[in-house]
């Protein structure tokens, strides 16, 4: 599965946000961390979410799991949610390619 575009934007398929249609309540606001360095979203991954009702917040992985942790501890982790690629990721590396 390739996560950056070919206009170098962070997209994800819709089969992504299956989770969010078993949560209820949704949360407010979804902090995306998006590896080492912050990415564009696609406008199609922007509208999915938008679908669901939740605001999207995209920042590089470091700052989106200390931007979670603030705001789950301020608002609660009901009304906040987060999905975060590892530092390391690499567009073509990964299980489905060997690990290599």
């Amino acid at each position: 599965m390739e996560l950056v575009n070919g206009k170098g934007q962070f997209e994800l398929p819709a089969e992504a946000f299956g989770l969010f249609d078993l949560l209820w309540p949704r949360p407010d606001l979804l902090v995306l961390g998006v590896g080492k360095r912050n990415l564009p979203l696609s406008p199609q991954t922007r509208r999915r979410v938008a679908d669901l009702g939740i605001r999207v917040e995209v920042l590089d992985t470091r700052n989106a799991a200390a931007q979670f942790n603030l705001l789950a501890t301020e608002r609660g982790v009901s009304e906040i949610a987060a999905a975060l690629i590892p530092i390391g990721w690499r567009e073509g590396v990964g299980a489905e390619n060997g690990g290599g």
